[in-house]
């Protein structure tokens, strides 16, 4: 009996097969924590190109003085007055991709940055509310049972919710969404489960559109980041393999993924 040694290689027809390419900075980043857990902060220590903010969270620009405030490669649209509605946003994304930002990010290493979607997510419950003509009570008012949001109110919020999310994540640049942190507590007040701060179902489905979804806190000065379970949160990396990081910069994620590291240090 013959043996052959040769080790074939075998692929289906009509099948293109997995090249390994060189990679460019176009991950999809979920960064989520409470407040003061250094979300907004650690989006802008990405230097290696320019950075443009959705704004939703009050207040949330001076951070990002704060952090670069000479640079001028910084761009912001600002949503979060009252006054603004989500769909105000919506024309805004939707005009921007028609001009050619999201491609001149992704052309110059850019960043695109929706900071929060939980506020986001407050501003679509508000609009779609009103327009439906069921916003609750007044302060001080006597409550109306028949003004609270219905199922179909719900299913529409979350067709709103999953659109902005699928449609960040087939933009050609990299983006980062921050989120605040849920918890949720059983009946004697113990912590069952963390999420991102957004409504219903739209909690579960969240992280499925990004390729990294983290865990932001802060221990004293130190600031972490997690990338499996922690804390009743289930972040998740498709890129790293450690379980989290201490005290590092967007720009050097950036610079280990480029060069093909599992590890950051």
């Amino acid at each position: 009996m013959v043996m052959n040694n040769e080790v074939k290689t075998l692929r289906p027809p009509n099948k293109k097969k997995l090249v390994h390419t060189k990679r460019k900075f176009d991950l999809k980043f979920l960064l989520t924590g409470n407040s003061g857990s250094g979300k907004t902060h650690f989006t802008a220590t990405y230097t290696a190109g320019p950075i443009h903010y959705y704004m939703f969270d009050k207040g949330g620009e001076k951070t990002i003085e704060k952090i670069a405030g000479k640079r001028d490669d910084i761009t912001l649209d600002n949503f979060s007055s009252n006054k603004q509605l989500f769909s105000d946003f919506w024309q805004q994304f939707q005009q921007d991709e028609k001009d050619g930002l999201f491609d001149w990010l992704a052309e110059n290493s850019g960043l695109l940055v929706l900071d929060s979607i939980t506020n986001a997510n407050l501003k679509a419950i508000a609009e779609i509310a009103k327009k439906a003509g069921v916003t609750p009570s007044g302060i001080g008012k006597k409550l109306d049972m028949k003004k609270g949001m219905a199922p179909p109110h719900w299913g529409q919020l979350l067709n709103w919710m999953t659109t902005l999310t699928s449609t960040l994540q087939e933009l050609p640049c990299a983006v980062a969404v921050t989120a605040h942190l849920h918890t949720r507590m059983n009946a004697n007040q113990e912590v069952v489960g963390r999420y991102p701060a957004v409504n219903g179902q739209f909690r579960q489905l969240i992280a499925c559109d990004f390729d990294e979804a983290y865990l932001l806190t802060t221990q004293g000065t130190k600031r972490q980041i997690f990338f499996t379970e922690k804390l009743s949160f289930e972040a998740k990396s498709r890129v790293f393999s450690m379980p989290k990081v201490e005290g590092i910069t967007l720009d050097q994620l950036a610079k280990a993924y480029l060069a093909g590291k599992t590890v950051i240090g």
